[in-house]
């Protein structure tokens, strides 16, 4: 249920920074072609402008930092501040997306000065908004919230309703994000209810959907349930198939919890379909995790494993690919820095023209050319070594959980036998002739103790377990190395997500017995009401 919120703040990237006098409706290649044509006037810094914000809305962020420093350099030339400050947010934009939050946050703030300049009021608005989402990303809430705040009591004074509505749900973000839910959701009501007066469904939409992940980590299903099919009726009608994708992961997630099993199954395999389609791999991850637990709760184990593995793997992917986007940057910078380089050659050039000159650019420029083919091999390398060392680590752990898994599953079966020989017993000691059936009780009593898990079994357990969590135990000693045997055997069973009832069978005990001793190992270690012995077990 996160994937809705995460949604959200890329959305607010856009709000934000669509404030560009040209208009966008202008295709790359017209926007190009145009250039050809004009004079080095302030059209032309629009145009170029104009150019980097369609480019890096496709993503093309090497075209566009080009583009968007050109018109600054142009700007600049030509004293035009409003071409200037344009420029400078589309660089800042360019780099938050890449990840480069420092030096995102530095053309913001050139930015926001020279707007305070020209009493752009809108224009300031939008800077602060993007400076608060910076903040946001690295989870300096307070700063972000300042920001906000400043946002927000300027969009009020220029009467800008669809900007406060925006920054009113973001609002709601910040409060979400720090579980203060109660805030959240009155930061959302009072978004949507400004959407909704504006007619902008998106917004509505958005609102909606934040409003269902509220009440579902409160545990209000149904009016989780409500929401976020009211968002997925807009999402629809607007042919937003993001949303409905995360509405549709949301909607299955309720009935997961609500142990609907049959609808759960639905509205996630629709959530899968779509974002595959999309190719929105944060919801396909969220949503084969959804299934990990549906398949678990329905005894497909096998199943379960598999869609365990599928979330892994688009887990790492989404992993790998922040890695490639750091590479890229350092691409970018390399390719705009040659540019510059160039453009300072030619400069040199007009002025002293000489062979020397000539002979070094030649040379730093196949050097350039070694360097970057290098890069590429080493980079083939390491991808196929990475590619085999996982590929046989999945194997290896694959196996030894089918191993743990059947082991378990013994257990079980042998635990639910030793229930009914418990009740056999119970069943002969009342009956009347109690005494011609002494020996079978004694046997059957005696076969019980027998069978609960002995220090043999435990051994082999031991061994199963360490196969597939390698290197468990020595993690747990150095974090918590005042643990029992008991409190040991207790963390393992409840990494493996073994419910209550069952680990009484396993260990021998009433499942009131277990309950004390989850209750005296929280205490033992200081955890709060919020926290939970499985998560523990996830950060080992």
């Amino acid at each position: 249920m996160q994937t809705g919120k995460k949604y959200f703040l890329s959305i607010l990237f856009i709000v934000f920074l669509a404030n560009y006098s040209y208009s966008q409706s202008h295709s790359i290649d017209s926007l190009r072609n145009v250039l050809k044509t004009q004079q080095d006037d302030t059209n032309k810094v629009n145009t170029l402008n104009a150019l980097s914000d369609n480019l890096w809305r496709m993503g093309r962020y090497g075209p566009a930092l080009i583009s968007a420093t050109t018109a600054q350099e142009l700007a600049e030339k030509l004293d035009y501040t409003k071409g200037i400050a344009t420029a400078l947010q589309n660089r800042g934009i360019i780099y938050s997306y890449q990840g480069n939050y420092p030096q995102a946050l530095d053309y913001y703030f050139k930015a926001l000065t020279l707007n305070k300049k020209t009493g752009n009021k809108k224009g300031i608005a939008s800077n602060l908004g993007n400076i608060g989402i910076i903040y946001d990303e690295e989870a300096n809430y307070n700063k972000a919230m300042e920001y906000y705040d400043q946002t927000l009591a300027l969009y009020q004074e220029i009467d800008y309703k669809k900007g406060i509505a925006t920054v009113t749900s973001t609002i709601g973000v910040i409060y979400e994000e720090q579980k203060n839910y109660q805030k959240a959701l009155q930061y959302y009501q009072r978004a949507l209810t400004m959407n909704q007066e504006l007619g902008n469904n998106d917004g509505s939409a958005r609102d909606l959907g934040n409003i269902g992940v509220i009440y579902y980590d409160d545990k209000e299903l149904p009016k989780s349930l409500e929401y976020s099919y009211r968002a997925l009726s807009l999402y629809r009608a607007i042919e937003n198939k993001n949303g409905m994708a995360i509405n549709l992961g949301n909607i299955g997630s309720c009935y997961l919890l609500q142990k609907n099993y049959t609808q759960a199954q639905a509205y996630l395999d629709s959530a899968l379909s779509l974002s595959k389609e999309i190719r929105q791999m944060e919801v396909t991850r969220d949503v084969y995790g959804s299934f990990f637990i549906l398949d678990s709760a329905t005894g497909d184990y096998q199943k379960a494993f598999e869609d365990h593995k599928k979330y892994l793997i688009y887990r790492d992917s989404l992993s790998n690919r922040e890695s490639v986007k750091k590479i890229t940057q350092i691409e970018i910078q390399y390719e705009f820095e040659k540019k510059e380089e160039a453009n300072k050659a030619e400069q040199e050039k007009k002025n002293i023209i000489t062979y020397s000159a000539l002979a070094i650019l030649s040379l730093l420029f196949i050097l350039a050319i070694l360097f970057i083919n290098r890069q590429q091999i080493r980079r083939k390398r390491d991808k196929l070594l990475f590619e085999k060392e996982k590929e046989q680590m999945e194997n290896e752990l694959k196996n030894a959980q089918i191993m743990l898994d059947e082991y378990l599953k013994s257990m079980v079966e042998k635990n639910e036998l030793l229930e009914q020989f418990k009740t056999d017993v119970e069943n002969l000691k009342i009956l009347k002739a109690r005494e011609i059936d002494e020996n079978r009780i004694e046997n059957l009593e005696n076969l019980n103790k027998a069978t609960i898990l002995t220090e043999e079994d435990w051994n082999k357990f031991k061994k199963l377990f360490e196969q597939a969590h390698k290197g468990f135990f020595i993690r747990l000693k150095e974090k918590l190395p005042d643990l029992t045997q008991a409190e040991i055997r207790l963390v393992c069973l409840s990494k493996l997500k073994i419910d209550t009832k069952q680990m009484a069978g396993i260990l021998g005990v009433s499942t009131d017995a277990i309950k004390k001793a989850r209750y005296r190992l929280r205490k033992k270690l200081g955890l709060s009401g919020e926290y939970n012995i499985e998560e523990i077990d996830i950060s080992i």
